[in-house]
Order: structure tokens, then C-alpha cells, then sequence
């Protein structure tokens, strides 16, 4: 099961790059660019610190990654319980994308919960298109190994 994990985030490791790139890309233009408010810094106890927004912009890629990763490894874990794991996953996406963006309006400012909600559409959205069709491979039949070849498999008739 495990390799079923890795070769799953190995196949969509560039749409990773491309939608943390997207994020950071949005994060810069919304508040270095535009001047956006942040949200506040989850490191400080006062309630009126805010993020910095170039660390904030650094973050966000770093945050995509490692976020839609987890969903990457979501959706191997959706083949195993349904035979169409894109709807779930999808759903489960969208369903995710409105909570959050509801509770981004607790992350400090109006203006702070509004980028948060504009910057997880410019991830989000990319993410449920891209995603499912990147950890996709042939089926059964082939095999990958960790190295990343494929093997063929034939079928052994006893």
C-alpha cells in the first residue's frame, strides 16, 4: 500500500511544483503586489500581528505542496473504498474549499479572509482539474517500481 503512496506523489510531483508555483505566484500578487492584508502570524500570542507578506508568499508554495501531497495520497486512499475516486475526491475537495473558506473569515481582517479565499481558489480549482489525472497511470497492465520503470505484467494461466 505503501507504494501505491509513493508512486502516486512520484507521477504528480510536477503538478505539485506547478500549483505550489501558482499558489506563491497568487500569494506575491495579493499582498506584495496589490497589498493585500494577511493573516495573522499563528506564531505570535497578539492578535493584531500579522504575517509578513513576503514570508507569507514563501509559505504559501510550501504550504500547496505539502497540502495537495496529502490529498494526492487522499485520493489513493479513495481507490481502495470506491471504484470512482475523481467524484469523491473531487466532492470532498469542494466540500473542503467552501468550509474553509468560511473559516477564513476568523484569520484577522475582512480584507485578510477575502485573499485567503481568492488565493485557495487559485490553488483549489487547479487541484481538482489537475490532480486526478496526474496520479493516474496505466492500471494493471503495468507495473512501476520505486526507481520509476515500468514492467509489464503478463498474465500467468495455471
Amino acid at each position: 500500500m505503501l507504494t501505491g503512496h509513493i508512486v502516486a506523489l512520484r507521477s504528480s510531483i510536477r503538478t505539485l511544483i506547478l500549483i505550489g508555483g501558482m499558489g506563491a505566484i497568487g500569494a506575491g500578487v495579493l499582498t506584495v503586489g496589490i497589498g493585500m492584508d494577511t493573516p495573522w502570524a499563528p506564531w505570535e500570542r497578539q492578535v493584531d500581528t500579522m504575517f509578513p507578506p513576503v514570508l507569507f508568499t514563501l509559505a504559501s508554495f510550501v504550504a500547496t505542496v505539502a497540502f495537495c501531497a496529502t490529498t494526492v495520497i487522499f485520493h489513493t486512499l479513495l481507490k481502495t473504498v470506491t471504484s470512482n475516486p475523481d467524484k469523491w475526491w473531487r466532492t470532498s475537495g469542494a466540500l473542503f474549499l467552501v468550509a474553509y473558506g468560511m473559516f477564513s473569515f476568523g484569520s484577522g481582517t475582512l480584507q485578510a479572509a477575502i485573499m485567503l479565499n481568492i488565493l485557495h481558489l487559485i490553488v483549489g480549482l487547479p487541484a481538482l482539474a489537475l490532480l486526478p489525472s496526474a496520479v493516474r497511470h496505466d492500471g494493471p497492465s503495468s507495473s512501476i517500481s520505486l526507481a520509476g520503470h515500468r514492467h509489464p505484467v503478463d498474465a500467468v494461466v495455471h
